[in-house]
């Protein structure tokens, strides 16, 4: 089911409507003990038995919007919208000349059997040639004489390499570009982070593209876990002061422009309202200098750690690898399956190098 908080029962039956139209269904209203509303709704049919509404305005609240410091919540408020914060333009000044910066190439001497072994394996996979010779440095200091092991060696010497540990105190917020999986990501982390734990509190921001409901909802039903709607830093504020989640608490945002100092500072105020950690989300292949572009961008709002996705879906991975070269990101988890249940993968240089193994010329998979 989603859910969603507001001041009083008419903000959140609204924000219910602009997640899912007209035919939202309220399922249930609970009374929350700060004062909020929270409100849990459907686009299916309503149940036969709906729990009793409470009452439908709190004394003091206002109507149409809610004032709390830099936050102001409207019943028009989305992430693309400008929000009012102390990430300035100047901020994004100083970026812009540093989007097409890179690390200097290096020259290779292709008569030595390792170079020439590893970039045969690693060029067609477009990781450019900056990160190409890191990885042949790396892959020198093999104690054993087999492309695997270089390349294990290459990875592990070149990267590094930090799976996400999920604390109430700590939250994830996962951001990238469109389509690179980061809802299907969020279910997956909640999935692993429950296991033996408390279920985890699920908030997402990311509503707006097509059958995004529909695919929270079918996650959601999955997992028998709730997704939390929100439209505004203040939700997330108001979710973690009346709930106190005692498990992990995950936050999906949708993707955003690193190029519009709008949105990136509204990610920004997002980040601030939960106190949680930033995680790119790229997928393994695509345009290099754009991932890079990505990376380096998100670093301003204290992105140190990517999550790679679609493994099973390309051939060649150097786009995402550069991203996070280039950007100097940890590497945290893999995933190659469109799965909730067979959730990501811990990010290894003995995954990595298998799957380049994998992936050469005259290979099978």
């Amino acid at each position: 089911m989603m859910k969603f908080i507001a001041s009083d029962l008419d903000a959140a039956k609204r924000k219910a409507q602009r997640a899912l139209g007209d035919g939202a269904v309220i399922i249930s209203v609970k009374e929350l003990p700060s004062g909020d509303v929270e409100v849990t709704a459907s686009d299916k049919p309503a149940p036969s038995a709906p729990e009793p509404a409470p009452k439908a305005q709190f004394a003091g609240a206002a109507k149409d919007a809610v004032d709390e410091g830099p936050f102001k919540l409207t019943a028009g408020a989305r992430l693309n919208e400008t929000i009012e914060h102390s990430f300035s333009e100047d901020a994004l000044s100083r970026l812009s000349g540093a989007l097409t910066g890179g690390k200097r190439a290096p020259r290779f001497d292709m008569s030595d059997t390792t170079v020439r072994s590893m970039a045969e394996i690693l060029a067609p996979h477009g990781v450019g040639q900056a990160l190409l010779g890191a990885l042949v440095n790396g892959a020198k200091k093999s104690q054993i004489d087999e492309d695997i092991y270089r390349l294990e060696t290459a990875f592990g010497e070149v990267f590094s390499f930090a799976p996400l540990h999920f604390s109430p105190s700590s939250p994830i917020m996962l951001v990238g570009p469109t389509g690179a999986g980061k809802t299907s990501c969020a279910a997956k982390l909640a999935a692993a982070a429950s296991e033996g734990s408390p279920p985890a509190l699920m908030m997402t921001a990311d509503v707006g593209r097509a059958g995004a409901v529909e695919q929270i909802r079918s996650y959601s039903e999955a997992l028998g876990a709730d997704y939390f709607i929100i439209e505004s830093p203040l939700d997330v504020q108001q979710i973690l002061r009346s709930h106190r989640p005692n498990g992990a608490v995950i936050i999906d945002t949708p993707g955003v422009s690193p190029y519009d100092g709008g949105d990136v500072a509204a990610l920004k105020s997002y980040q601030d309202a939960s106190g949680a950690e930033p995680v790119l989300v790229l997928p393994a292949s695509g345009d290099a200098p754009e991932y890079v572009d990505w990376a380096n961008a998100f670093r301003e709002i204290g992105v140190r750690r990517c999550i790679l996705t679609k493994f099973d879906a390309t051939k060649r991975v150097g786009a995402g690898l550069c991203a996070a070269f280039e950007g100097e990101l940890a590497l945290a988890h893999f995933s190659e399956t469109p799965f909730i249940s067979e959730g990501l993968l811990p990010a290894t240089p003995e995954f990595l190098a298998r799957r380049l193994i994998a992936s050469r010329p005259g290979k099978v998979g």
